[in-house]
């Protein structure tokens, strides 16, 4: 049927055609009303097959935005097997040649490691069945069973949106999810007489069909409008994510929990399951001491009382009682080592891994308990969330490994499986995987703290904000720490694809963790800092940092820390997402000094620029002011956040980076009475004439350069000694104020 508001799309002649699935069969309800109401922005359409169900579609649509709610209602007296909903929408056109039609979701880097694709691109297992790279479309992090036709339907929690254009037009359509309670979309995109079909499926994680009773309803929500933006990745989801801000629920992601502080995770940095109480305890008095954004301790797997060798096990612990746990390495038990935690001053926090092996003795002695996931995984399982045998036994196992002893966070790590994955899993087909996802997901946070983090592990998600009512903040990328420098150029792919979104206020982005990088040389070490610093994505912390307090790599590593900020805006200068020999941007910038969270602050710095050379030689980059949003025809002072050269930005920049290199740069005000850099947080400034007013929240023995040689300081009502020289130290206290004048 013709949606007369759909003409406000400008995306051709739309027809518009809902159908639903039941067992297996595709069945199309009958028109019965249609109530248009132009003046009001509505529209109400009901369809029915009768003694079967009612399909109902509720509008309302501004110009070229639409937002429908639906409702399908089982009618027919028994229980249905339904196995998904779906919508038609064929006639889609751009005005372009048909085959530069193309689309992007953010699935498509993570699996392919491509951002866009033709339109007629058959996405099939074929392309995933080894792990080769292939010339067409990199199928590196396919994992088996994921690469599949339907777009959208990867277990890795991608933005849930998607994009159609044509390449040499800006205009695109965007449909995208508005509520994550039952359903999952994914798509299905087709040419038929030179117009695009789309195919939009409502359905089901974990479950091929849901068991729905005589008379229940479900409820689905969705997002379609136009875009004047197609050709520029941070924008194409700007009207989209307008509406979806205004539909999501309350979230633990938009929170200060992982904001401002960091978390130090006994895993990276080479430690692993080589853990003792005795080892951590003693990273923890040392972070208290010299790294003051740091306040959480997380013990990561390496707690159970196994084989260093053999897989993770996390949740299946508590299972086999006090024997479970590693008391040779926590001679007083989990209980005891929370306690000295916290009497340090920091906060104890527990890796929890979804997966139990399967010679563990939770597995051998009830397998009917499990998934089979041998498809994927076959050393482990995930439990059948769906039996509630499972379910009682998951709740009592939370109950011993966060209430119990202790732990007021929580890495969730091989978590999603049971939840996000789209095969056919659960036993039961009473509930959808994300039906299944919130009551596990309010299960763990109902032993948390309001003030405690929930972190995500595998799966890799791809930014779904929906997560963030219960995540604080989410991994998107795999562990970099291990000198593999591969990883750290996948990890910049993925990370481009979730921060487009500029989403990291609602829902925090974890680019795994900083440290001392031993597994990487020292240009490959710096790049990933500057990239998490670039990011705000510092999350996680790791290493032994106390047996290393001369390496070189350690002042850098607390100055980067300083103001971790994360989730804060990154931005891009130029880069065409959908030209192929554009792989990635080159420049990220953020509208703040590295070690100010507040923007336009006064004599700081207005921006500040990474510059990344992800191949294998030398490569000169360039960036203009305007680029970063200021005037081409003024003049900026550059300062190397690392050495502290300095530089004029006039117009533009460009310098050659070496390759796997990385530069920073603090851009600033060419004016005398400025602070170039920092290696403390500074909450704010206050500037009149030559006068600058520094706002401090924590203590530290601090490093500041300033613009000019200042005339006086004054610190907390105190003057220090007149400086020399335009660098600073000074010994700074909780909500210290110092004044400089120049």
């Amino acid at each position: 049927m013709q949606i007369p508001f759909f003409d406000a799309l400008q995306c051709g002649n739309i027809e518009f055609t809902p159908y639903a699935v039941i067992d297996n069969q595709k069945i199309a309800g009958v028109q019965s009303t249609f109530q248009y109401n132009p003046e009001h922005g509505n529209a109400h359409l009901i369809l029915e097959k009768k003694a079967l169900f009612q399909d109902e579609f509720f509008f309302t649509f501004e110009k070229d935005q639409i937002v429908c709610r639906r409702k399908f209602q089982n009618l027919s007296g028994q229980v249905m097997k339904l196995n998904e909903l779906g919508i038609t929408l064929a006639g889609i056109t751009f005005g372009g040649i048909p085959r530069e039609d193309f689309f992007y979701h953010n699935e498509n880097p993570r699996i392919y490691e491509v951002m866009a694709f033709p339109i007629d691109y058959q996405r099939t297992g074929e392309d995933a069945k080894d792990s080769s790279f292939d010339l067409q479309a990199g199928n590196r992090w396919a994992d088996p069973g994921v690469v599949c036709e339907r777009i959208g339907r990867s277990p890795y929690q991608p933005f849930p949106a998607i994009l159609l254009g044509n390449y040499k037009s800006v205009h695109g359509l965007v449909h995208g999810t508005l509520s994550q309670r039952v359903f999952f979309h994914n798509y299905l995109l087709s040419h038929d007489d030179d117009t695009v079909t789309m195919e939009i499926f409502s359905g089901f994680k974990a479950n091929a069909w849901l068991e729905i009773a005589p008379g229940r309803i479900l409820a689905d929500e969705w997002y379609l409008g136009a875009t004047e933006q197609a050709d520029r990745i941070e924008h194409i989801f700007d009207n989209y994510s307008k509406v979806l801000r205004k539909k999501l629920p309350p979230l633990y992601g938009a929170t200060a929990i992982n904001r401002d502080n960091m978390v130090w995770g006994s895993w990276n940095d080479g430690l692993y399951r080589k853990i003792s109480e005795e080892l951590i305890l003693e990273e923890a008095r040392f972070l208290k001491k010299h790294f003051p954004t740091v306040r959480w301790i997380q013990v990561d797997d390496g707690y159970a009382n196994r084989d260093l060798n053999k897989s993770a096990h996390g949740l299946g612990v508590p299972y086999e009682g006090e024997e479970g746990v590693a008391y040779h390495k926590f001679p007083e038990g989990l209980r005891s080592f929370t306690d000295k935690v916290r009497a340090i001053g920091l906060r104890p926090a527990i890796w929890i891994g979804g997966f139990c092996p399967k010679d563990t003795k939770i597995y051998q002695e009830h397998p009917e308990w499990f998934i089979d996931y041998s498809y994927r995984v076959s050393s482990s399982s995930p439990l059948d969330v769906s039996l509630p045998e499972a379910r009682s036994y998951m709740t009592f196992a939370l109950d011993k490994l966060i209430t119990e002893y202790g732990f007021e966070s929580v890495k969730h790590d091989f978590w999603s499986y049971a939840f996000e994955d789209s095969h056919d899993l659960c036993r039961n087909h009473d509930a959808s995987g994300y039906e299944w996802r919130d009551w596990w997901l309010k299960e763990v946070r109902k032993r948390i703290d309001s003030d405690g983090y929930l972190q995500t592990g595998c799966d890799i998600v791809m930014g779904n904000p929906f997560l963030g009512e219960f995540f604080t903040n989410y991994r998107y990328g795999i562990d970099i720490g291990g000198g593999n420098w591969d990883y750290v150029r996948t990890n910049y792919l993925w990370g481009m694809a979730c921060f487009a979104t500029h989403t990291g206020d609602l829902f925090v982005p974890n680019s795994d963790s900083v440290g001392l990088f031993p597994g990487l040389n020292d240009t490959e070490a710096m790049f990933c800092l500057n990239y998490c610093l670039v990011t705000h994505s510092m999350v996680e912390i790791a290493g032994r940092l106390s047996q290393n307090p001369d390496s070189p790599r350690l002042a850098p590593l607390k100055k980067a820390v300083c103001n971790p900020n994360n989730g804060q805006d990154v931005f891009f200068t130029k880069w065409d997402y959908l030209d192929p020999k554009q792989k990635y941007p080159a420049v990220l910038y953020f509208k703040t000094a590295h070690f100010c969270p507040a923007e336009d602050q006064p004599g700081l710095p207005l921006r500040t620029v990474g510059m990344f050379n992800l191949e294998d030689e030398e490569q000169t980059l360039s960036f203009k002011a305007s680029e970063l949003g200021l005037d081409d025809a003024k003049t900026y002072a550059l300062t190397d956040v690392w050495s502290g050269e300095t530089y004029a930005l006039k117009g533009s920049f460009s310098c050659p980076v070496v390759a796997h290199g990385s530069r920073l740069l603090a851009v600033s005000e060419s004016d005398p009475a400025q602070l170039l850099d920092a290696d403390i947080r500074i909450l704010r400034s206050q500037k009149k004439g030559h006068a600058l007013k520094l706002f401090f929240d924590y203590a530290a023995q601090a490093v500041l350069t300033f613009a000019s040689i200042p005339k006086k300081i004054v610190l907390d009502g105190v003057e220090l000694p007149a400086p020399e020289e335009l660098t600073v130290q000074a010994e700074i206290k909780e909500n210290s104020v110092m004044e400089v004048s120049f």
